[in-house]
């Protein structure tokens, strides 16, 4: 079959990946995926290792609220930014949290609990590899990302955590990053579907 693409993920498994299989089990969102998109998703997920029937990532359309153009993103979870980092034969370890205002006092604080009478301010993340006397550090301002949808409105401070830590990765590690985006990342467009950010939580 001249569509299929056959490749090893970074998780081990054997993938499979035809266009049929990417429009029916992969794709979401409001608007077909353009062909040219499907093989470059498929291309995507083959360089990067990128299991989607697993999870890894999965392709999502939507309308420019601006443009009215349809876009195509590669979205993946924040499980394969986790384990990429881990095979970097250089990595070290993370940090990652929230920012609150307490009683006016800035407050940096391990994990994202939120205690009640606090201001969720943002979300940082530190990067330690061996190449660096200092981790690499994110910081991220909840205003820019929160949309007050979906698990936004429910786990503000669980989402903003996530977009720090992928940041940090992102920034320590770009060539095995390139491309990809979480959904915490991405706008909330007319066509997106309201539960895309449970898919990569």
């Amino acid at each position: 079959m001249a569509d299929l693409v056959r490749y090893t993920a970074t998780d081990g498994q054997e993938v499979e990946l035809t266009p049929e299989v990417v429009v029916s089990l992969i794709a979401s969102g409001g608007s077909d995926p353009d062909p040219r998109n499907v093989a470059m998703f498929i291309a995507k997920c083959a360089a990067r290792g990128l299991n989607p029937l697993a999870g890894d990532a999965y392709m999502t359309t939507y309308k420019s609220k601006t443009t009215g153009r349809v876009t195509t993103s590669v979205v993946v979870s924040k499980d394969y930014y986790m384990r990429t980092a881990t095979q970097q034969p250089t990595y070290r370890g993370l940090r990652a949290g929230i920012a609150v205002n307490n009683g006016g006092n800035l407050i940096y604080r391990d994990g994202s609990m939120l205690i009640a009478g606090e201001q969720l301010l943002g979300g940082w993340a530190e990067v330690s590899d061996e190449r660096w006397n200092h981790p690499l550090r994110a910081e991220v301002s909840i205003d820019e990302y929160n949309t007050g949808k979906s698990l936004w409105a429910d786990k503000p401070a669980t989402m903003i955590r996530k977009v720090a830590l992928v940041q940090a990765l992102r920034e320590a590690y770009p060539m095995a990053y390139a491309g990809v985006y979480d959904a915490s990342e991405m706008p909330e467009p007319e066509a997106r579907p309201q539960d895309i950010d449970s898919i990569v939580e």
